[in-house]
């Protein structure tokens, strides 16, 4: 996914990606079935990992460019929020910046680094910490939506839990949103449908509405037929 991410942003032009699914890139820590969170430590557990990749990212859209031409500095301690830049050695209108884990509360941060970058300078802002205006408040609303109108997709990937079923939604600049959904056996089952525009996200509804199509009987009821059938699991032989 990392190859598939860099080689996403290296077909857009010069000018501001909005990543907002990438946190998914992250590989999640050693789990076992009963851990609740594989992530305990939060941001602050996920930025080494998370810098890693960015870093490799960066270093794969900037052409000729190396590890040590990637700087770094923190924005926000508290809030794990760091930006980078990897510098091209070509000309300086191909580096490119980048703003992992930005929140709410570095809006004026963001609107900073856009005037440092510039125009001509790509600016990612990777794993944000928001999905809406509204989450930066009701007295800043209206300023974030205008941050948020400046920028859109490159690449994005997130899992979320729609009408009790799994569900992926990946995004990718050449294809548009895709969708699928997971069935008990970790089958995945694409879902969509003629009306829906692959450069506008699936609506929860839609999505809800397509899987009753897909898997009519609900997950609870399909475990309830499998036990029927083949008994309990430690009641099993296979």
């Amino acid at each position: 996914m990392k190859t598939t991410l860099a080689t996403t942003m290296r077909l857009l032009p010069a000018a501001a990606l909005f990543s907002p699914g990438a946190w998914a890139l992250i590989p999640a820590t050693p789990t076992k079935d009963e851990d609740i969170d594989p992530w305990p430590g939060g941001l602050a557990q996920m930025y080494p990992y998370a810098e890693d990749i960015l870093r490799d990212v960066l270093r794969g859209v900037v052409d000729d460019s190396s590890s040590d031409a990637c700087s770094s500095q923190v924005v926000s301690a508290s809030d794990c929020c760091g930006f980078f830049v990897q510098e091209s050695p070509t000309a300086p209108e191909l580096d490119v910046a980048a703003l992992l884990f930005p929140g709410p509360d570095q809006l004026a941060d963001i609107n900073e680094v856009e005037d440092m970058v510039g125009d001509k300078r790509t600016l990612i802002i990777f794993n944000r910490q928001f999905t809406r205006p509204e989450d930066f408040g009701f007295f800043r609303k209206g300023e974030a939506k205008e941050l948020m109108d400046r920028y859109r997709f490159g690449f994005a990937f997130q899992e979320i839990a729609c009408r009790g079923e799994d569900v992926k939604l990946l995004f990718e600049q050449s294809v548009g949103w895709q969708a699928s959904v997971v069935d008990e056996n970790g089958r995945e089952i694409a879902i969509k449908d003629p009306s829906w525009s692959v450069e506008e996200r699936p609506e929860y509804k839609a999505l809800g509405d397509k899987i009753n199509e897909i898997l009519p009987e609900p997950l609870w009821m399909r475990k309830m037929g499998e036990v029927q059938e083949k008994g309990l699991k430690f009641q099993r032989k296979e």
